[in-house]
């Protein structure tokens, strides 16, 4: 078991980070933009990438594959409050004691807040883990309360209750993730102002099901299938990048019209349901050159990600990400 110490976490990101200026605590460095990862023999690799302020509001995507299972210390000097979304792997939370601590599988949604009291996490290297995680502090939280009547009800449950665990189903919130997933996180002031808004979309859709501990329970009504249905779609969509899949297609395969799913897609996504299938297939190819552990070639990228032509693959991957597969590859070689 390999233990890293905030400070020395940090000081890698430091080192791999657009901003040349030193931060001068973990919070500074937390909030601010960087893009890092560190590599070590019988470590394995961790990336931390597209790292963006907006608003009062950090988003943080990680994934790591390692080697052997790692623990960081995270002693903040600040609470951070931290609603995510576990992907894929393990993970368990705890205070010195990993034994005593709380253990979370793929795919959930978690809120948690994380100070001295609970400054330990230890990343499993049983699978990938990949998270994608919205962090504020505890100013921003009580601005985000002051719309809910119950608001002392939440803070009393946050305090309380070290981590949540929500079924990424519940009010579409798996959904708005997946959405934010795959924006890129540039200067285009689109990107930002929609991943703002599902941002906010995912907090205020938290906060309401903490505020009733009854929501979090499973139930059977038009809306929690509407939920479900629209989860299960999208990661059926995930597993099949590489398949001429289309809307006829989905539709059929979770026997509800076309017209139906296109509605979803319009109404909780605001997006069509090709362009939403375009984006995820660009943001997975942008994920298989930056991490190509395999090898792969462009051409190679382009047929994993389901695209026939390599000509019309790139100039879209150009158009969204405002660089080319070959020049985005040689940046993550």
């Amino acid at each position: 078991m390999r233990r890293l110490q905030w400070s020395e976490y940090s000081k890698v990101l430091q080192e791999n980070t657009l901003h040349q200026e030193r931060f001068a605590s973990a919070n500074d460095l937390f909030l601010a933009e960087y893009r890092g990862f560190f590599e070590e023999p019988g470590l394995g690799r961790i990336d931390v990438s597209s790292v963006r302020g907006i608003g009062h509001y950090t988003i943080k995507k990680t994934r790591a594959q390692l080697k052997d299972s790692v623990e960081l210390e995270m002693k903040l000097d600040e609470p951070l409050f931290t609603v995510g979304f576990l992907y894929s792997g393990s993970f368990i939370f705890h205070t010195g004691e990993a034994d005593k601590g709380i253990h979370l599988e793929a795919p959930t949604v978690v809120v948690y807040r994380q100070n001295e009291d609970l400054s330990y996490q230890r990343i499993s290297d049983e699978s990938q883990y990949e998270t994608l995680n919205i962090s504020f502090n505890d100013q921003v939280l009580q601005r985000i309360l002051q719309k809910f009547p119950n608001s002392a009800g939440i803070s009393e449950r946050l305090n309380k209750e070290a981590m949540i665990a929500i079924g990424p189903e519940d009010e579409f919130l798996g959904a708005f993730f997946d959405k934010l997933n795959i924006i890129p996180l540039d200067q285009d002031v689109h990107n930002l102002f929609l991943a703002e808004s599902l941002v906010l979309k995912i907090l205020n859709k938290t906060m309401l099901l903490l505020s009733n501990p009854m929501s979090l329970q499973k139930d059977e009504t038009l809306s929690q299938k509407s939920s479900n249905a629209l989860f299960e779609v999208l990661a059926f969509m995930r597993a099949n990048l590489h398949k001429p899949i289309g809307l006829n297609r989905v539709a059929d395969e979770f026997q509800v019209s076309s017209r139906w799913l296109q509605r979803r897609f319009r109404e909780e996504l605001q997006s069509s349901f090709s362009d939403y299938l375009r984006d995820m297939r660009l943001q997975r190819a942008y994920d298989l050159l930056t991490n190509n552990e395999q090898k792969l070639s462009v051409r190679e990228v382009c047929l994993e990600v389901g695209y026939s032509s390599s000509q019309t693959f790139s100039a879209n991957f150009k158009k969204r990400f405002n660089a080319s597969p070959k020049q985005v590859m040689s940046v993550g070689a």
